[in-house]
């Protein structure tokens, strides 16, 4: 009985390890779990030479660079890491006699993926590649000093991204073919600011320029100027609403002084220059022409009291031919200098009476003739500043 059982435990053992056998067996012809196992055995090592003359050593599929290995090249350069089908495919390291190293994800041979490019002027990009492009998100640490985050298309700086200068200059916003282009806001070392349009590198569109000192410049830009409609707050209060050319205020305009004065009319070079008005606070008004910010050509200057000329000026003053009338009902016709009668002129009372003579200084100087309202002579005179002679 005891020999009948111990029969059947064998029995049962030995079937038990065929079945184990075949399973074995299956699972290897089938590429089962045997089958992915690489057995040191089937890593080859061995050399390979590139068409370049470049010569691989490490590991080979098929007689060809697969796996790990290192190149060296004939210029002395050396590559580094993984192969796959004779390209550099996967992790690795180049590093070539001109001092330039890259480090990173290579596929077909080409920069592909993420990596590190240390460039021989001390340039370091750090980011993403596409086919040996710096294309993507990235970062470039410039030998300067510099440093640039952001989108880069096809090895230059396109898309949005921020340049940050040694100095503390800074700027967030698009750029295109490594320049400043598009929507941008600039803050530079000193605390000025520019939010706006760019083109090229330069201020172009429309944006606001903010100055250290307060002042405000809100408007249009053409090649880094003011240029074409824009508004200036002065931090004083003042304001400057209109025209623009290559930076200056050019055109037509208006300006606004903080205790209420203004001016509306043309200007050139930031100066009121050509016909405007001026208008002060206590009422008095001035409309004519202007030469660098003052009252020069013809022009009609009216005061807040009533009193008025009309005539010629220079820097700011009477000057030529023209007429000043009183409330009073005076009123004079002739030469000016320098704000007062000066020449031949005509002084008419309230009453109609005429002088006619020669001026100086404001004052009667020499032969005058007297007539009444009605044009009859009543007296003729010398004077001598102002005294009369006889």
């Amino acid at each position: 009985m005891k020999e009948l059982k111990r029969m059947k435990y064998l029995w049962a053992i030995g079937g038990f390890l065929c079945l184990f056998q075949g399973s074995v067996l299956a699972q290897h012809q089938s590429g089962g779990i045997f089958g992915r196992i690489k057995t040191p055995t089937e890593i080859k090592i061995g050399t390979y030479t590139f068409k370049d003359g470049g010569v691989y050593t490490g590991e080979v599929k098929g007689r060809k660079p697969n796996g790990k290995g290192k190149t060296v090249y004939k210029d002395g350069s050396v590559y580094e890491g993984q192969y796959e089908k004779a390209k550099r495919q996967g992790y690795g390291i180049l590093m070539q006699v001109t001092g330039e190293k890259y480090e990173g994800q290579w596929m077909q041979d080409q920069r592909h993926g993420r990596g590190i490019f240390y460039f021989a002027n001390n340039n370091r990009y750090d980011g993403l590649w596409y086919q040996n492009y710096q294309h993507g998100k990235g970062v470039m640490y410039y030998y300067t000093g510099d440093i640039y985050e952001g989108d880069w298309v096809n090895n230059a700086r396109q898309g949005t991204g921020s340049y940050t200068w040694k100095n503390g200059s800074k700027y967030i916003g698009s750029w295109k073919n490594d320049r400043k282009e598009g929507e941008g806001t600039m803050v530079w070392n000193d605390g000025s600011k520019y939010d706006g349009q760019w083109v090229s590198d330069m201020r172009q569109g429309k944006g606001t320029f903010e100055y250290v000192n307060g002042d405000k410049y809100v408007g249009e830009w053409n090649q880094d100027m003011q240029h074409g409609e824009g508004t200036y707050f002065f931090q004083n209060g003042d304001r400057y609403e209109g025209q623009y050319v290559e930076g200056e205020r050019t055109g037509a305009g208006i300006y606004y002084h903080a205790n209420g004065d203004k001016y509306q009319g043309q200007f050139k070079n930031g100066m009121q220059d050509g016909h405007g008005t001026f208008t002060w606070v206590n009422g008095a008004v001035y409309e004519g022409q202007w030469k660098n910010n003052q009252r020069n050509g013809q022009g009609t200057y009216r005061w807040g009291i009533g009193d008025s000329y009309t005539g010629e000026w220079k820097d700011n003053q009477f000057s030529g031919q023209g007429t000043l009338i009183h409330t009073d009902g005076t009123k004079y016709e002739g030469g000016f200098l320098n704000g007062l009668q000066d020449g031949k002129g005509v002084y008419i009372d309230k009453d109609g009476n005429r002088f006619e003579g020669t001026f100086k200084a404001g004052k009667k100087d020499g032969e005058f003739v007297e007539t009444d309202k009605d044009g009859r002579i009543v007296r003729r005179r010398a004077y001598k500043m102002g005294r009369i002679l006889n």
